[in-house]
C-alpha cells in the first residue's frame, strides 16, 4: 500500500479543523461513557469490599448476606458491566483511529469494527456552539505537538510515538495507584478481622470473598498494563530509533502505516484511566510529551 505523508503544516491545520475536532470530542465522550461502567464496576466492588468487614464486625449474622452481595456484584461485573465498558472503549478507539488517519492523510488500513457512523458522531457532539465550548474546555486543539521544521514522515512518527508514551505513563500510574490502594485495604481488612476476632466462617465470608474480586481485578489490570507497556515501550523505541536515523534511512509510508495498525490495537485493548486521575496527570504528562517531541524534532 503506497502512502505519502502530508507536510507538518497540513497536519497542524487539519487537526484543528471542526470536522476533526468533532471526532476528538466524540472520542472523549465515548470514553466517558465507557468510564461510567468502569466506575460502576469499581465503586460497586469497592463499596462491598470496604463495608463487608465493617458490617460483619458490628453484626456477625450478616456475614452470609455480605458474601452473597459480593458474589452477585462480581457476576454482574463480568457479565454486564465489563462488556459494556469494553464495547464503548473499542468504539472510542475506532473514532480516534479515524481522527489519526484523517489528519495524517492515511489510506484505510483496515475496516475497524465496530464502525461509528456520522450520525452517531453528531449525536455525541451536539450543535456547533456547544461543540466549540467543549473544544476549549477539553483542550482538544493542537492535540499532537507538531514541529513544522521536520519532514512530514518524521512529524507523523513523532505524533505516533508521543501518543504511545503519553498513554503508557497514564496507565502505569493509574494501575500502580489502584493496586496500592487495594493492597492497603486488604491488609486493613485482615487487621479488622483479627481485632474483631472473626470466626473462620465470618473471616472467609466477610473479608476473603468481598475483597478477592476487586483485588483480582486490580491484579489483572496491573498485569495487562505491564504486558501492554512492554509492547508500547518496544514500539516507542522502534519509532524513536527510526526518527533519529531518518537522515541516513528515511522513514517510509509503509512503516508509518504499520505503526498505526499496532497503535490502534494497543488503544483498543488498553484499560481505562478514571477522568479525575486523567485530569490530575494530564498537564504534567503533556508537558513531557511536548518536550520529547521538540527534542526529537530538533535532533532528526
Amino acid at each position: 500500500m503506497t502512502y505519502a505523508p502530508p507536510t507538518p503544516d497540513h497536519i497542524s491545520d487539519a487537526q484543528n479543523q471542526d470536522a476533526q475536532l468533532r471526532l476528538l470530542l466524540a472520542v472523549r465522550r465515548l470514553y466517558s461513557k465507557a468510564k461510567f461502567w468502569a466506575n460502576v464496576r469499581g465503586v460497586g466492588l469497592g463499596v462491598v469490599a470496604v463495608l463487608a468487614p465493617l458490617i460483619v464486625a458490628v453484626e456477625p449474622d450478616l456475614a452470609t448476606a455480605s458474601a452473597s452481595v459480593a458474589a452477585g456484584w462480581f457476576a454482574l461485573n463480568r457479565l454486564v458491566f465489563r462488556p459494556l465498558e469494553r464495547s464503548l472503549a473499542t468504539r472510542a478507539a475506532t473514532v480516534q483511529e479515524q481522527f489519526d488517519t484523517r489528519i495524517f492523510s492515511m489510506p484505510t488500513i483496515a475496516v475497524r469494527d465496530p464502525q461509528v457512523l456520522p450520525e452517531e458522531i453528531t449525536r455525541l457532539t451536539g450543535k456547533r456552539p456547544a461543540r466549540r465550548k467543549a473544544y476549549s474546555d477539553d483542550r482538544l486543539c493542537d492535540w499532537y505537538p507538531i514541529n513544522k521544521t521536520v519532514p512530514g514522515p518524521v512529524a507523523v512518527a513523532i505524533a505516533q510515538r508521543g501518543n504511545l508514551a503519553y498513554t503508557q505513563e497514564l496507565l502505569r500510574r493509574s494501575a500502580n495507584l489502584w493496586a496500592g490502594l487495594l493492597a492497603g485495604w486488604a491488609v486493613a481488612a485482615f487487621v479488622i478481622g483479627l481485632v474483631a476476632d472473626f470466626s473462620l466462617e465470618s473471616f472467609l465470608l466477610a473479608i476473603v470473598l468481598p475483597i478477592l474480586p476487586p483485588l483480582l481485578d486490580a491484579a489483572d489490570e496491573w498485569h495487562r498494563v505491564r504486558a501492554a507497556g512492554k509492547e508500547r515501550r518496544a514500539l516507542t523505541i522502534e519509532i524513536q530509533d527510526a526518527i533519529v536515523a531518518n537522515g541516513q534511512s528515511p522513514i517510509t509510508g509503509e512503516q508509518l502505516l504499520g505503526w498505526q495498525s499496532q497503535l490502534f490495537a494497543l488503544r483498543r485493548d488498553a484499560p481505562l484511566v478514571p477522568d479525575w486521575l486523567y485530569s490530575v496527570l494530564r498537564p504534567g504528562i503533556e508537558r513531557e510529551m511536548k518536550d520529547a517531541a521538540k527534542s526529537l524534532g530538533d535532533g532528526s
